[in-house]
């Protein structure tokens, strides 16, 4: 690969004129550029750099699965802490010394998971003795005063060890995957309670619950994509995990609410989710990632198949036809999505598109 040095070497060698190597300095910037505005519009993440690294996850998965197995026999929070130690161990070396991604992304389900089970929720959902209570009712878990009787205290408390554990990982290993962890466990815990202390466990109340927590992660992935526009950085991995989290929440909010928490397509419902398609295509197309379309594909396929079935109640021929429309919409937003983003850019503030991904020249 030439550099400036080359140039000037080959200048001085009259190998090509002085003019010719300002040219040639001009064209490999601008094709720097391009390159740069190309990986940034493929929306790639560090996953894996070859087949070594799935055969590091296959085995963390045998060994894992082991881990698992030996500590649900013995059922032993200590056997559980151990477990989840093993992991850590494990992840000293995998991710942090040989940062490698899918091996690290199974090392992280696993620790959060032994996480979990090492803390001894039984104990601490056993309440103490109420002496005005009869004896057969004297024993009231705290939590479940406040919760009511059910799994949803258990729950509660698991999703929050679970966010913990994940900030743990990323804390000492600056994995952009425990970020998804550390969101979803919050997420959890927070609509459990939320829409019970709150909202009576009302169902369009935890929809819109569920709405304002993937605009929040969504505001905080964007708060990663906006601090590295050319997504050469682990940020863009951070923001990646996150998307990926928050366009389920937002479309499934959004679709629940236009269609009064049924998920069955009526005209007016079928109208509305294919609005908010819509909508979240322009998001997408303006913020370069794909997340949002990928989680609205089984609602807009809905709509198809509402559309179909008013014409035929043959349901082998909805479902092919369903997939084949499907399957062609994506492919054909996936062909014209480069050229998409320049005209959707091209109607943005200057200042806007500066703090956005690239857009590839034509």
């Amino acid at each position: 690969m030439l550099d400036d040095d080359d140039l000037d070497a080959a200048v001085g060698a009259r190998i090509v004129t002085q003019a010719q190597a300002d040219t040639l300095r001009t064209f490999a910037a601008g094709r720097r550029k391009t390159g740069a505005a190309e990986r940034a519009d493929e929306e790639r993440f560090r996953f894996m750099r070859g087949f070594n690294d799935f055969f590091f996850a296959i085995g963390v998965v045998l060994f894992g699965a082991g881990l698992s197995i030996f500590a649900g026999i013995h059922d032993n929070p200590i056997v559980f802490g151990l477990a989840a130690v093993t992991m850590w161990g494990l992840a000293e070396l995998l991710v942090r010394r040989k940062r490698l991604v899918l091996p690290g992304i199974v090392v992280a389900l696993f620790f959060v998971s032994f996480a979990v089970s090492a803390v001894p929720l039984a104990n601490l959902l056993a309440a103490a003795p109420n002496p005005l209570l009869p004896s057969a009712a004297s024993r009231l878990s705290l939590l479940n005063t406040f919760f009511g009787n059910g799994s949803m205290p258990v729950i509660a408390i698991k999703a929050v060890i679970a966010s913990a554990a994940g900030a743990l990982f990323y804390a000492r290993f600056r994995f952009p995957f425990a970020l998804l962890l550390v969101a979803g466990g919050a997420v959890i815990a927070l609509q459990l309670a939320a829409s019970h202390f709150l909202f009576n466990d009302s169902a369009v109340a935890r929809l819109a619950i569920l709405l304002l927590c993937g605009v929040a992660v969504f505001g905080v992935a964007m708060r990663f994509d906006l601090s590295d526009r050319l997504r050469a950085t682990r940020r863009s991995d951070c923001a990646f995990w996150l998307h990926v989290l928050a366009a389920p929440m937002l479309v499934h909010s959004l679709v629940g609410l236009v269609s009064n928490n049924t998920f069955r397509p009526d005209t007016f419902a079928a109208i509305m989710i294919v609005v908010i398609a819509l909508l979240l295509t322009i998001v997408a197309l303006i913020i370069d990632r794909r997340a949002l379309l990928v989680s609205a594909l089984v609602y807009v396929g809905s709509v198809i198949a509402y559309a179909l079935s008013n014409a035929t109640l043959d349901r082998t021929f909805i479902l092919i036809a369903t997939l084949v429309i499907l399957g062609a919409l994506v492919l054909a937003l996936g062909v014209g999505w480069t050229p998409l983003r320049r005209r959707v850019a091209s109607v943005l503030s200057l200042k806007l598109v500066n703090r956005l991904p690239p857009v590839v020249p034509a």
